[in-house]
């Protein structure tokens, strides 16, 4: 369930097809055996401002946008604000059970009971997260990856120019916000990996 907009839905899809997807095919296993994957995003907002109740994503071919590339993974997002009265009874009866959690049939039930029960079993529950914690832990976990990837680089490119390591040490610590210490490892692992 995305509360709020934070202009990066298409970006946070990408990062959970991408989770889905490894789990969907295995090691020397057939193509054809592929599960097929769909990420559906739940939106107390309209992403588009288009007032639909959905939105279905796909890839196109740039500069061709006639072209769509059918690569098996749909991604859909809910609007959970839309306007339900031209949608069909199942999406009517969903809809008002995100909206207001109200049960309305047999479809609304059946999600009632698979959320509560994810939410009561303690086991299952380790792994419930909401996907604002579960988008905060990506990104921090993406933004450190980078700043890593980043310092290699950087270091690199510095060797390149000749830099002797003291030089290197005191650019990062400058430039990069490290400490003497962290800068050190840095230099250590970059020329480690080189």
């Amino acid at each position: 369930m995305q509360n709020k907009n934070h202009h990066d839905i298409e970006k946070r899809m990408a990062i959970y097809q991408g989770k889905l997807e490894n789990q969907a095919l295995y090691a020397g296993q057939s193509f054809s055996e592929r599960r097929q994957t769909v990420i559906l995003f739940l939106c107390d907002h309209d992403v588009y401002n288009l007032n639909q109740v959905h939105y279905q994503l796909s890839p196109q071919l740039v500069g061709h946008p006639e072209i769509l590339i059918d690569n098996g993974e749909p991604n859909v997002i809910v609007n959970l604000k839309g306007d339900a009265s031209r949608q069909a009874t199942l999406n009517q009866e969903m809809l008002t059970y995100f909206n207001d959690g109200t049960v309305t049939g047999k479809f609304s039930a059946a999600l009632d009971r698979a959320a509560r029960e994810v939410k009561n079993d303690a086991k299952k529950e380790e792994n419930y997260m909401t996907i604002e914690e579960y988008a905060a832990r990506q990104s921090a976990y993406a933004r450190k990856e980078g700043r890593e990837e980043e310092r290699m680089e950087t270091i690199k490119g510095l060797v390149k120019l000749n830099f002797t390591k003291e030089q290197i040490i005191d650019f990062l610590v400058q430039n990069l916000n490290l400490d003497q210490q962290e800068a050190s490892q840095a230099y250590n692992q970059a020329m480690a990996t080189a």
